[in-house]
C-alpha cells in the first residue's frame, strides 16, 4: 500500500473514508503495510509499543475474518458478499496502484463512495 505525498489527492480522500469507515486506524494500516512489504518498525515508535500494536492489528484482521464466516453462514451476509468484496477490492488495488496514484476527478472519488456504500448496504440482510 503506497501513501501518497499530496494529502488531498483523490485517491488520498478514498483511502481516507476506507479507514474512516473501518476498524482499523492509520497507524495500524501502516504497520500491517510496512509488515507485508518487510519492512521493520518506524525508529519513532518502541519496540514494546510496536509489537504490541503487530498483535493488535493480527487480532483485528482474524476478528474481522472470523466475524465474515460467523455473518455469512447465519445468512445476515448474503452469500455473495465475499465475491463482490474481492471484486472490489481488486478494482480499488488498480485506483491506488495507477501509475499517476491519484484518481481523475472529485465526482470519480464520489461515484466510487457511493457504489461502496451502496453494495456494503445490500450486503447485508439486516
Amino acid at each position: 500500500m503506497v501513501f501518497l505525498a499530496d494529502s488531498e489527492s483523490n485517491s488520498n480522500n478514498l483511502y481516507g473514508y476506507l479507514i474512516a469507515n473501518s476498524l482499523f486506524t492509520p497507524r495500524q494500516l501502516s504497520i500491517i503495510s510496512k509488515r507485508l512489504q518487510g519492512a521493520g518498525r518506524a525508529p519513532n515508535i518502541s519496540s514494546g509499543a510496536y509489537y504490541r500494536q503487530v498483535k493488535q492489528c493480527r487480532d483485528k484482521v482474524n476478528a474481522v475474518l472470523y466475524s465474515m464466516i460467523l455473518l455469512q453462514s447465519t445468512g445476515i451476509v448474503q452469500p455473495e458478499a465475499l465475491s463482490a468484496i474481492g471484486k472490489l477490492a481488486d478494482q480499488l488495488s488498480v485506483i491506488f496502484a495507477s501509475e499517476d496514484s491519484d484518481v481523475a476527478s472529485r465526482v470519480s472519488v464520489d461515484n466510487v463512495i457511493s457504489v461502496i456504500d451502496q453494495l456494503v448496504k445490500r450486503m447485508s440482510k439486516l
